[in-house]
């Protein structure tokens, strides 16, 4: 893929990831047993213990379509690069750094990972991608999480962020009560789905949802 492509539009602005999986074919559709979607609770690991780079939690809250009322029983589908700016080490694999979660009643959800490293050679700022479905809602993507001290986020980025108060996407490392590094986000839901290409379907297939292509 080249670096044109890559780039385009910021991947959608950074967006549902409809272009943000880079080399990450769609993962098969599993049985009926064993979907992770099935145990999901609010918290997940996205990264394995002893996995390269450095310690981040992530803590949210999803709203519905209002920007007011808790979204509770959605599915959070949560991917990342690892510490080298990678997905996955081989073609045609899903993102080795990847986790389900169901928001509690209070639409809280919460996980553990790596801070996530930008594309190789890329003008691409570090992110991490969410894909929510269920809960009454449809299969949707949302706006990136992106690092408030990442040189790569633009103005524009900035400024998009900016003007979603509550709900800005460009979000600050702190230091949580426990020494760990902690981003806490807002996200709100659309009363509307989106499409996903195939190569950011592996989150939704490994569930066995069916979107529009």
């Amino acid at each position: 893929m080249s670096e044109k492509t890559l780039d385009r539009r910021r991947l959608v602005h950074l967006g549902l990831g409809a272009l943000g999986a880079v080399l990450v074919p769609a993962a098969p559709l599993l049985g009926s047993r064993g979907r992770p979607c099935d145990s999901a609770g609010p918290e997940a690991h996205l990264a394995p213990e002893g996995e390269p780079g450095e310690p981040l939690r992530v803590e949210g809250l999803l709203f519905a379509p209002d920007g007011v009322t808790p979204a509770s029983g959605v599915v959070v589908y949560a991917y990342q690069t690892d510490a080298t700016g990678l997905y996955s080490h081989r073609r045609g694999e899903p993102p080795r750094l990847r986790g389900w979660m169901r928001t509690d009643g209070n639409g809280r959800f919460s996980y553990r990972t790596i801070r996530p490293a930008p594309y190789p050679g890329g003008r691409i700022p570090a992110h991490v991608h969410h894909q929510l479905w269920g809960g009454g809602y449809p299969p949707q993507g949302s706006e990136a999480l992106l690092f408030d001290d990442d040189p790569l986020v633009d103005a524009s980025e900035r400024n998009r962020s900016n003007a979603l108060g509550p709900f800005a996407f460009v979000r600050k490392v702190e230091t949580g009560p426990d020494g760990e590094r902690l981003v806490k986000i807002r996200v709100r839901l659309k009363s509307k789905g989106d499409t996903f290409e195939e190569s950011v379907r592996h989150g939704l297939d490994a569930c066995g949802v069916e979107v529009p292509r």
